[in-house]
């Protein structure tokens, strides 16, 4: 199914926003696993978290604009 140029901004947004924060949150989970190996997984702490979220948007974010002007020029 092929996506509709004004969606592709949207859609990427969301599939790379979803995959990355889950990938940031894996990686935490490991960093304290390093540094605790009885840790169990968890969530950081609210506003790193808050932090996290917004980084994973902004890239997100662009990645979809980058792929839209890609889309337009090809």
């Amino acid at each position: 199914m092929e996506i509709q140029n004004k969606n592709i901004v949207t859609s990427t947004f969301v599939v790379t926003f979803t995959l990355f924060i889950i990938e940031g949150l894996i990686h935490y989970n490991f960093g304290k696993k390093d540094s605790d190996p009885n840790c169990k997984w968890s969530l950081p702490p609210t506003k790193s978290l808050i932090k996290l979220g917004a980084t994973v948007a902004i890239f997100s974010l662009i990645n979809g604009l980058v792929l839209k002007e890609l889309a337009n020029k090809g």
